[in-house]
C-alpha cells in the first residue's frame, strides 16, 4: 500500500512532536483538550472506557516541550476502522497535526490489513471535511441528528 505524500508529511511531523499513546495520567490534559474542541464533549469516563477496550486505540500527539497538541481514537474490529475521535489544539489548527493524525490511523490499517475506515463528522464543520477528502476519505452517506439538536453528521469512508 503506497501512502506517498502522507508518509512524507507523517515523517517530518514525526521529527517535530511526539506521538504516544494515551494513558490515565493523561487525562486531565485531554479532558481540556476536549472540551476546546467540541460543544458536547466526551466525558472523562468515555476516555477511560476506550483505554480498557483491546481494540480501542487512542494516540497523543505533543510538542518538544511535551505540551499535548491533539489526540485521535479508533476502533481496531476485524478489517475495518472506525475513528471515534479527534481533536487538534486550537493553537496547532492547520499545522499538519490533524493531517498527522489521520495518517497514523492510515499506518494502523496498513499494518493490520484493513479494508476500510470510516468516522463521522459534523455537516458543517469544513475543515475536517476538507483534511478527510484530501486524504482519500469521500462522502458515503448522512447520519440525520447524530449530534442531536437537528445537526447532522457525515459519514466518510477510505476503501483500502
Amino acid at each position: 500500500m503506497g501512502l506517498g505524500a502522507d508518509s512524507l508529511v507523517n515523517t517530518r511531523l514525526s521529527s517535530r512532536f511526539a506521538f504516544a499513546q494515551m494513558v490515565a495520567a493523561d487525562l486531565p490534559e485531554v479532558m481540556e483538550l476536549e472540551r476546546l474542541s467540541f460543544d458536547k464533549p466526551w466525558t472523562p469516563g468515555l476516555f477511560l472506557h476506550e483505554l480498557k477496550l483491546s481494540f480501542s486505540r487512542l494516540h497523543l500527539v505533543r510538542d518538544h516541550t511535551r505540551e499535548l497538541l491533539g489526540y485521535v481514537c479508533w476502533w481496531l474490529v476485524g478489517e475495518e476502522i472506525h475513528i471515534l475521535n479527534l481533536a487538534v489544539h486550537p493553537g496547532g489548527r492547520r499545522s499538519g497535526i490533524g493531517r498527522a493524525l489521520v495518517q497514523r490511523v492510515l499506518d494502523d490499517a496498513a499494518d493490520h490489513r484493513v479494508a476500510s475506515i470510516t468516522l463521522e463528522v459534523r455537516h458543517d464543520n469544513a475543515a475536517a471535511l476538507a483534511l478527510y477528502g484530501s486524504m482519500g476519505f469521500s462522502r458515503s452517506g448522512m447520519r440525520r441528528n447524530y449530534y442531536g439538536q437537528g445537526e447532522n453528521a457525515v459519514i466518510m469512508e477510505r476503501r483500502l
